[in-house]
């Protein structure tokens, strides 16, 4: 694990997944509850938005604000999109209230919120109805490159999007394009987590076991391949009291295959997919329909 990253929060774990949502945001997991989820018009063409490696060990894209560039993460985990106190001035928001949710761990998180955060990646209009803001500055390293904030699924709730991160890029679908991606992958259950008000939006899938299906989030701000609940570790031949230095192999329900270390933690969640894993895949979220595919990765 980088030690900027240990320098971040404290916390002995993989990478950035140690601090249940990468660290910044607010991977929320309160009761889920109902919302109405926007349907912005798709573009013409699928549009691909590139993404770039942030301190060597995240994935970051550049957006315009007003014209101007901005950079971000990108965290499919995050819940709700979270922005930086001076780029919350620099749009004239004056934080107000307070958006609350739990990390994975169960520790609570409380920020004050800024709504209708607006931005526009590759062309594509995209918007957090409710951001939550907080001080960067004390999460990152001094000499880390300027960041404005982290976007979550809630700026693409209603859209269709693909993850290649192999590819290094995360594309906006249209419907044909759409229709493509799910000829080339399967067809896997998929559960879209909306906690903190029904504001976050985090992809789940699923993993069989002899008591039941054991649902893990896809997460592209963890730089670890897998982090696994204490309460289900058993079911997949996992020592419940060894935290490191196992190994596991499953494969999802409808058929991609994950295999790697795992960390073995005591989380509110069954756990969390990470980057090593999602390299592998090409990941089709259907965030209007709650529907996801995933095929292999292309070499």
């Amino acid at each position: 694990m980088p030690a900027i990253l240990r320098s971040l929060g404290g916390f002995a774990a993989f990478g950035w997944a140690a601090f249940g949502w990468a660290a910044i945001g607010l991977a929320l997991a309160a009761a889920p509850a109902l919302a109405v989820t926007p349907r912005p018009a798709p573009p013409a063409q699928p549009v691909t938005i590139p993404l770039e490696p942030y301190l060597g060990v995240l994935w970051s894209f550049q957006a315009e604000v007003d014209g101007k560039p901005r950079r971000f993460l990108l965290d499919t985990a995050g819940g709700i999109t979270v922005i930086s106190q001076p780029f919350a001035d620099s749009i004239g928001c004056k934080p107000w209230g307070r958006v609350t949710g739990f990390r994975m761990r169960g520790d609570r998180v409380d920020a004050p919120r800024c709504d209708d955060v607006g931005l526009t990646a590759a062309g594509v209009p995209l918007k957090a109805p409710t951001a939550g803001v907080i001080d960067f500055s004390t999460l990152l390293p001094k000499d880390a490159p300027p960041l404005d904030g982290s976007v979550a699924m809630d700026a693409f709730a209603g859209r269709a999007v693909t993850l290649d991160l192999s590819g290094r890029r995360l594309i906006v679908e249209t419907p044909d394009s759409l229709k493509a991606r799910a000829r080339e992958g399967v067809e896997v259950p998929v559960r879209f987590s909306r906690e903190a008000m029904g504001l976050a939006l985090t992809p789940f899938v699923a993993a069989p076991t002899a008591k039941g299906r054991i649902w893990l989030e896809l997460d592209c701000g963890s730089t670890g391949a897998l982090v696994i609940g204490k309460h289900v570790a058993d079911l997949l031949g996992l020592d419940p009291a060894v935290q490191k230095g196992q190994t596991v192999e499953m494969t999802l329900v409808g058929g991609p295959k994950i295999s790697g270390k795992v960390l073995v933690d005591d989380m509110i969640l069954d756990g969390n997919i990470g980057v090593p894993a999602l390299s592998a895949w090409i990941v089709t979220l259907d965030l209007a329909n709650e529907r996801a595919w995933i095929a292999p990765a292309k070499p």
